[in-house]
C-alpha cells in the first residue's frame, strides 16, 4: 500500500525539524557545559589547589598565648614545653612581628618560601607550625639583616605556619627588656618598620601582606 504523498511529506518535515531541534539543544548543552567548566577552572583553584591566607601583626602580651596555642601541637611533650618556656623568657628581649600563613586550599603546599622585608635589622627569628613535622629553614638574610627568606618544607591544608621576627629598633623609645607599655606602642607602630611579606609555594600559589 502506497503512503500518500502529503502524509509522507509532513512526516519527513517533522523528522527533519526534530533532528534540527535535537542538534540545536545538544549543541547548546555542549556550549553551556564548556562555559561551566571554564568558570570552574577560574573559580575553583583557590579551593582545590594551594591557596594562602597570610596575616601580619605585632606579637604582644595580649595575643602571645593565642598565637602559641595555634601551634600548640609542636610544643607537645617535655621538649616542646621547654622550648615554649624558653621563647616566653626571650619574648621581652625583642619586639616581635608575626607572619601567620594558613593553607586554605585542599592541596598540601611544599617549599613555601616566605620573604620578609623590614627597615630595621632582625635580632631573632623563630618558626612554628601546628604540625611538628613542618620545619622552617633560613635561606637568605636573617639575623643582622633587614630581610629574611625562610622556607617551610610542608604546609598541609588547614594548617598554619607562624614565622616570628624579633627586632630591637634603635629609634624606638623603649629598650630591652621591653615593658607592656613598650609593646602596646609597638602594636600601634610596628608597620613603620615592616615593608612586605611575600609567600610563594612550589605549586605556584602566592600571597602578599603589607
Amino acid at each position: 500500500m502506497e503512503i500518500p504523498r502529503d502524509i509522507s511529506g509532513k512526516t519527513t518535515a517533522l523528522i527533519v525539524i526534530g533532528l534540527v531541534l535535537v542538534l540545536f539543544f545538544g549543541y547548546r548543552a555542549y556550549v553551556n557545559s564548556r562555559q561551566a567548566l571554564q568558570i570552574l577552572e577560574i573559580q575553583v583553584p583557590n579551593i582545590t589547589r594551594v591557596a594562602f591566607d597570610t596575616q601580619v601583626f605585632a606579637l604582644t602580651p595580649a595575643n602571645l598565648e593565642p598565637v602559641l596555642t595555634s601551634v600548640t601541637r609542636q610544643f607537645g611533650g617535655p621538649e616542646g614545653k621547654g622550648e615554649m618556656e624558653k621563647f616566653k623568657k626571650e619574648f621581652e628581649s625583642h619586639l616581635w612581628i608575626v607572619v601567620m600563613t594558613r593553607n586554605k586550599g585542599l592541596q598540601s603546599a611544599t617549599d613555601v618560601l616566605t620573604r620578609v622585608q623590614l627597615t630595621t635589622p632582625i635580632t631573632a627569628l623563630q618558626g612554628y607550625s601546628s604540625t611538628g613535622y613542618a620545619s622552617m629553614e633560613v635561606k637568605e638574610g636573617g639575623k643582622g639583616k633587614e630581610m629574611a627568606s625562610v622556607n617551610w618544607n610542608y604546609i598541609e591544608p588547614a594548617i598554619t605556619a607562624v614565622t616570628l621576627i624579633g627586632v630591637q629598633p634603635k629609634d624606638f623609645a623603649g629598650k630591652p627588656p621591653y615593658s607592656k607599655k613598650d609593646m602596646s606602642i609597638w602594636s600601634r607602630d610596628f608597620r613603620l618598620y615592616f615593608e612586605l611579606a611575600e609567600v610563594k609555594s612550589k605549586e605556584g600559589a602566592i600571597a602578599y601582606a603589607y
